[in-house]
């Protein structure tokens, strides 16, 4: 057979299957071919003559150019549209997973977006203000038409229901008519210009800000990291300091001071997972001073986030020995 008899020398295959490539096949020489070039009928090649009839034959060393020309055009546009379809793609995935940080944004209204994350507002009330976790909590959407500038300032600084109406203290929750859940007071806490930032934030109607997002909290990784990033969503560093160092002045009692968190003072006061917990669900209705203003979060955080609040707490240096 020709194929057994002259296979191809240089890449291992008998030239005949190489004919197909692009080149028009004539009969085989059955020579031996001397060189590459010969054997891929590009050069050396004998001359078409009509008058020769070669017995044997030869390839055509002149390729198809039309087809060449064709396949190139589709391959250009193929890379075209390929690359505008990443463009469009990448552009769209982006504008919808990522907060456009450059929108224009009246000043104003955004920090009180930021603002309104930051002190954990959000925690309760939802974010802008679409209701939380806890029936009780007042929707805010529609509060900002409802009461004035002072009205929303005054509960913003002084609370509402924080310390036990029976005992001729605090003010009754205008939505429940009761103290639990209660509006914590954030003075001394939140700076006057803050607080009109979130007054105006609400007046406003609570807009989505760019960038005004609680922190995803993480999974996997177990209960301290978990623990880490809910003590920042529940604001709690805005009153017991990072890592619970403390230093905030206590709202209700410019005399003292928000006592620091975990140590060895901490864990003897609080032995157990659920002394912390009760403490966290009922707070200034519990506590003591100084922890006349620590905001009630029973039927705001889950029993399995307020776990992992502990076992974070459980790591902070508390007071300095």
């Amino acid at each position: 057979m020709i194929d057994a008899e002259f296979p191809n020398r240089w890449f291992g295959a008998n030239p005949q299957s190489t004919a197909s490539q692009g080149r028009s096949p004539r009969l085989w020489d059955r020579r031996a071919p001397k060189d590459w070039q010969s054997a891929l009928g590009v050069e050396g090649a004998p001359p078409d003559d009509p008058g020769d009839s070669h017995p044997a034959g030869y390839w055509d060393s002149e390729p198809p150019r039309r087809g060449g020309k064709i396949l190139g055009a589709i391959v250009v546009i193929a890379i075209i549209a390929v690359g505008v379809g990443w463009l469009i793609g990448n552009n769209t995935s982006s504008s919808s997973s990522t907060p456009n940080l450059s929108a224009t944004v009246n000043p104003t209204i955004a920090q009180g977006g930021h603002d309104f994350v930051t002190f954990a507002c959000a925690a309760c009330h939802g974010m802008q203000g679409k209701g939380g976790p806890d029936p009780t909590v007042p929707v805010l959407t529609s509060v900002g038409s409802a009461l004035t500038t002072a009205q929303i300032t005054n509960i913003i600084r002084n609370g509402l229901g924080f310390e036990p109406v029976a005992a001729g203290q605090g003010t009754l929750n205008p939505v429940t008519g009761s103290a639990v859940p209660y509006m914590p007071t954030w003075k001394n806490i939140i700076s006057a210009s803050q607080i009109s930032d979130l007054v105006t934030y609400i007046q406003a109607g609570l807009p989505a800000v760019p960038g005004a997002v609680e922190a995803p909290i993480p999974t996997g990784q177990g209960d301290i990291v978990s623990g880490s990033v809910l003590f920042t969503k529940y604001g709690c560093e805005n009153c017991h300091g990072g890592n619970g160092l403390g230093g905030a002045t206590n709202p209700k009692n410019p005399g003292g001071a928000i006592p620091f968190l975990g140590g060895p003072a901490f864990d003897a006061q609080f032995p157990k997972a659920s002394d912390v917990i009760s403490v966290i669900e009922s707070g200034s209705i519990l506590g003591k001073a100084p922890i006349t203003s620590m905001p009630h979060w029973g039927g705001i955080i889950p029993n399995a986030q307020l776990q992992q609040l502990v076992a974070y707490i459980r790591t902070l240096p508390g007071a300095p020995q």
